[in-house]
């Protein structure tokens, strides 16, 4: 056994015994969850008592929960910006936090100019406690209940890209899972199949073709882990029309110009790079039986776990790499945000994602018919099955009473602490006249538009048309065969109706018009993501979009509407 093998072992068997630890500390905070979520704040509190922040709101001061609803206002990140203008281009400290910053993550969430949002150590801690080592240990309990062993130590693939963006000081500026990442370096080559210390970017190489390429090479390989699951998705697609080039790769030992490979990407791989017939044999003997249900395990027939954000927006790119596997158990990871991690699954194949009590200090606004007023909070032990709020979090990064603008819907419950999923995010709820039609109501229009068409829509956007009375909305949809699909109307104010009442209710006002549909060009989502990422947005924290809410978005989407 080679010595790279010999570390993976020792490497991966770590992980998952630390992994085991990491769940049952999640178990454990679940019990006086309330409690050991607010001395968390506390401790929060008296770490950055001396911060500009701190002394501004007088931290020291603050003895009781009601002292910190009183004296700290509830936030935005318009609040902090004049702050982490300071901090980005001044290098001032102390500021939002008496800790030193590692990195700055880039929010998703931003429009236009980019938004920075900083990153302590402590906080990079809980995302990498609750991420890969948590997967591997829900992948080692499921193998030995399933199958009866444990998981084989052996290495796995992380399909995000890397990215090289450093602030003139020479602080990392990119999503927190490369920050994270990052500090992980000098064990990538034992628990990736890449055997390079420090993984090439989308600057140096086409990252989808080294990613899959030593995936490939690497028969092994038991995990994909990724942020999202369209990640994973588009690596598939991108294997799908170009396998036949990498597996020549393989067999050569040689480097394509599909790599679009720079000179001194290329110096790098010429020293890991080696002629491999036999593993190119059997890859191309079946990715020649095409790609089924069986592609993942007859290319890995040791995989154990697929591991990212897959459901909500992001359940179309699950679906999908559902279909290549058959008989591979899926982590649907966690939920949060650039701003902090929220919570994270505790069982293979289930939506429900368990609070993480060690991460934030929550705060919860009820949602009901008017939304919600910050004027009553509830803590994590508050929460009631079935009911919507609105989180609002203190983190250990300098944001304190920070409104996400997410809403999440408790499902269950462990001891004190919460199970949820996350419902729709703020400002993009639907609600022209006060319907409230959310993503999840539209999605069901799309979902069932697809049945009642026998064809495959592959994404799909909304824009509110507000031109003359009454108001209606009109939903773009992408399909496969490239069929009109603007007959589908009544369909699909049929469908609305039935699973958003309050749109029915509406409608018979005549508040609001029947919804409408339009074709939009196949591929108009990915060339969206394809924009963003090509004027510097990390391809990770792309989000399909959904509602068309800026002149840029409809700008662009509307040009690509197919005129019947």
């Amino acid at each position: 056994m080679e010595k790279r093998d010999i570390l993976t072992r020792i490497i991966i068997k770590g992980m998952i015994k630390k992994g085991y630890h990491d769940l049952k500390m999640m178990h454990r905070n679940t019990v006086d969850a309330g409690e050991k979520n607010r001395k968390l704040l506390f401790r929060i509190l008296e770490v950055n008592k001396n911060s500009e922040y701190g002394r501004r709101y007088h931290f020291d001061e603050i003895k009781t929960i009601e002292d910190f609803r009183r004296m700290v206002p509830v936030s935005e990140f318009s609040d902090y910006e004049e702050y982490i203008v300071r901090m980005v281009d001044g290098g001032e400290e102390n500021l939002l936090t008496s800790l030193p910053l590692v990195g700055y993550a880039q929010s998703s969430g931003s429009v236009g100019k980019r938004k920075f949002v900083p990153l302590t150590q402590p906080e990079v801690d809980i995302y990498t406690r609750y991420t890969v080592t948590r997967m591997l240990a829900l992948a080692d309990r499921y193998s030995r209940k399933y199958r009866g062993r444990g998981l084989k130590a052996a290495r796995g693939m992380f399909t995000c890209p890397a990215f090289n963006d450093i602030l003139p000081d020479g602080t990392i500026c990119s999503n927190i899972a490369d920050v994270a990442a990052r500090q992980l370096g000098f064990i990538y080559p034992y628990i990736l199949s890449d055997p390079l210390k420090n993984r090439l970017t989308d600057q140096e190489i086409e990252t989808k073709y080294i990613i899959s390429r030593f995936a490939l090479e690497d028969r092994d390989i038991i995990y994909m882990f990724s942020v999202f699951f369209r990640e994973i998705s588009s690596i598939f697609d991108f294997l799908e029309k170009n396998w036949p080039v990498i597996v020549k790769d393989i067999e050569e030992g040689s480097i394509s110009e599909l790599a679009k490979a720079t000179p001194e990407a290329m110096d790098r791989l010429k020293s890991v790079l080696k002629p491999n017939p036999e593993r190119a044999a059997e890859l191309r003997t079946e990715f020649e039986k095409g790609f089924d249900s069986t592609l993942i395990q007859r290319l890995w027939p040791n995989m154990s776990v697929i591991c990212g954000i897959g459901t909500s927006t992001f359940t179309p790119f699950s679906k999908k790499v559902r279909r290549y596997a058959d008989g591979v158990p899926f982590d649907y990871s966690i939920y949060g945000a650039s701003e902090g991690l929220f919570a994270a699954v505790d069982e293979l194949d289930t939506a429900a994602q368990l609070m993480l009590v060690d991460s934030c200090y929550y705060e919860f606004i009820p949602q009901n018919e008017d939304g919600g007023s910050e004027d009553r909070m509830l803590e994590i032990d508050e929460l009631e099955e079935g009911r919507e709020y609105e989180i609002v979090i203190t983190n250990q990064s300098g944001l304190y009473r920070y409104r996400c603008g997410d809403v999440i819907k408790v499902v269950g419950h462990l001891n004190d602490c919460p199970y949820i999923q996350f419902s729709y995010r703020k400002g993009q709820l639907l609600n022209i006249c006060g319907e409230k039609t959310t993503e999840e109501h539209m999605a069901a229009v799309v979902k069932e538009i697809g049945k009642a068409s026998g064809c495959t829509v592959t994404d799909w956007a909304v824009v509110s048309r507000l031109e003359e009375h009454p108001y209606y909305y009109e939903l773009l949809l992408e399909n496969k065969e490239g069929k009109d699909l603007s007959g589908y109307a009544d369909n699909a104010h049929e469908i609305l109706k039935a699973v958003n009442p309050r749109y029915d209710y509406f409608y018979n006002m005549d508040a609001v018009g029947k919804i409408q549909i339009r074709n939009l060009e196949c591929g108009t989502q990915k060339a969206w993501a394809d924009m963003k990422v090509k004027n510097g947005t990390p391809e990770s924290t792309v989000k399909p979009v959904r509602i068309l809410d800026t002149a840029e978005k409809k700008q662009f989407f509307q040009a690509r509407i197919i005129e019947e």
